[in-house]
């Protein structure tokens, strides 16, 4: 069977295929290099701007280093999604005062960690508690007399320096280059609110360039004006917290005798400036030998087993007391070993520092300090007890303000939304900004906005007729004090809590004492 002939048409014989016109060749032409420099143009822009779109695109202020967004934002890109809410309360803030026109506006960067790794110094919950403090304070500062005249308008910017710090440099650089801008300058930082090294060398980096800070809950010595120029606290140092301890441990019907037990990681300021001020304030309470451990990093969890050997030679001391120089994790870590420990029959006190704990609200953890005889009493930056409208003088004269303008601006949460310590610490660390800074409109400035400079001459003077009706106590600062908050209450709390009331007559920083 003869194969299938495939139908063609045949071509007219003597006629040329007709020629592609020219300008047709030319459009193809130059299609094809607009579309290879799209594609180079867009690539570029990648490589280059990746890392800014990655992280809320151009303008955010916030770029991805290593993988997390760092940087300094004015509240539109948020950090974490438990941040949702109260960003987006700083942004409203921002946007409202970037529209005055009676007054200069000036720029507070609060400066900590945002983001947050399987091994972070902080956690979510405290910085939300930040963020609700400083943002009372700000609008404490722009809708009220209470911190002073309401002009300048101030805005609050959020400079994230990664989970561990670790990226602070570039973080830094862009806040130094703040304090440049002509109309709108950033005046000050507030935050830092970790004892490590790291914050050690932004403080530093920020003090050559002339900028006021107040830190929050870095309460490390020698993280104060004393060492670094423009540095002062509105939380207590830890010599200051254990000044307060020396008052309670004083004021016992029977003296007390007491281990150290300090974490001998270097470098770790928190530990090692607690563990020097329990020796130098605490030695003559001191009787068993000193026992040392190997503490976990920042953030890190500690490991099983961590105080078996120390449990045993704290029972075989007869000691009634420890002096504990550690992190909150690896505390928790050793009460968990004490529960088991021989010589449970015997009443225990741990004896610590903190701005805040959240262990007050955990039932399993009070149950354990009860079943296993120990109590432990710490140092503090607040008494959840201070709201008791018995309390009178043991609590500061401003603290119900406070907490009156949290529940208006914030929204009331309740008394343990200030437990940790947070809310009230980052709020006070504002407002003793917000005082510096209105302080500069006994300057000639001229028609300009107030500098970094110029608040940095108003920040030693902080005192008297300027004092702070802060949260935490009226606070004053001057060189003769390098930085302390005076007039900043420290108390002591036991846990587990008894009565409705704090201690009576606190320790306050500046006062008569030891």
């Amino acid at each position: 069977m003869p194969s299938e002939e495939r139908a063609t048409t045949p071509a007219r014989p003597g006629r040329p295929r007709e020629p592609r016109s020219r300008s047709a060749a030319f459009l193809k032409g130059w299609w094809h290099l607009l579309t290879l420099g799209l594609v180079l143009v867009l690539g570029a822009a990648t490589f280059l701007y990746g890392n800014v779109l990655t992280c809320g695109g151009p303008g955010s202020g916030v770029r991805s280093v290593g993988g997390q967004c760092v940087g300094v934002t004015d509240g539109s890109y948020v950090y974490h999604d438990d941040f949702h809410r109260i960003q987006e309360l700083i942004t409203k803030e921002n946007d409202r005062v970037a529209g005055l026109t009676d007054r200069h506006v000036v720029r507070v960067a609060l400066l900590s960690t945002f983001t947050f790794g399987d091994v972070s110094p902080m956690d979510p919950g405290r910085i939300r508690r930040a963020l609700e403090g400083a943002y009372t304070a700000q609008m404490r500062a722009n809708h009220t007399r209470r911190l002073g005249d309401s002009k300048p308008a101030l805005q609050l910017y959020l400079a994230n320096t990664g989970s561990r710090q670790e990226h602070w440099e570039p973080v830094v650089d862009d806040l130094v280059a703040m304090t440049e801008d002509e109309e709108n300058p950033l005046v000050a930082v507030v935050g830092m609110a970790v004892s490590i090294e790291s914050t050690q060398e932004m403080a530093t980096r920020m003090s050559r360039h002339g900028i006021p800070m107040v830190s929050t809950s870095a309460t490390a010595d020698g993280l104060e004006h004393g060492s670094i120029d423009g540095l002062v606290r509105a939380a207590p140092s830890n010599t200051e917290m254990v000044r307060a301890l020396r008052r309670y441990l004083d004021g016992l019907e029977e003296p007390a005798r007491a281990t150290l037990v300090y974490d001998s990681t270097e470098p770790d300021l928190f530990t090692t400036t607690l563990r020097d001020a329990y020796q130098t304030h605490l030695g003559g309470y001191m009787e068993g030998h000193p026992q040392e451990y190997a503490g976990t990093t920042v953030g890190d969890t500690p490991r099983a087993g961590l105080f078996d050997t120390v449990t045993l030679n704290v029972c075989a001391s007869e000691t009634d007391t420890v002096f504990f120089a550690g992190r909150a994790p690896d505390l928790w870590e050793f009460v968990a070993s004490l529960e088991s420990r021989g010589c449970s029959d015997d009443p225990l006190r741990v004896l610590f520092a903190t701005i805040g704990l959240t262990a007050m609200d955990d039932e399993d953890a009070m149950g354990m300090l009860r079943d296993s005889n120990i109590t432990l009493v710490y140092a503090s930056g607040i008494d959840p007890r201070w709201g008791d409208p018995k309390a009178g003088e043991d609590a500061p004269p401003h603290y119900g303000h406070f907490t009156e303008a949290f529940d208006e601006y914030v929204g009331d949460e309740g008394g343990s939304a200030f437990n940790n310590g947070y809310a009230l610490v980052h709020h006070d660390a504002l407002a003793v900004v917000a005082r510096a800074v209105r302080m500069t409109n006994g300057m000639d400035l001229g028609d300009r906005p107030p500098r970094a400079e110029d608040v940095l001459a108003q920040l030693m003077l902080v005192n008297t007729a300027h004092e702070v009706p802060a949260g935490g106590g009226t606070l004053n600062y001057s060189d003769e004090h390098g930085g302390e908050a005076v007039g900043r209450y420290v108390p002591v709390v036991e846990l587990p809590m008894e009565g409705e009331r704090p201690a009576a007559d606190p320790y306050v920083i500046g006062g008569t004492g030891p």
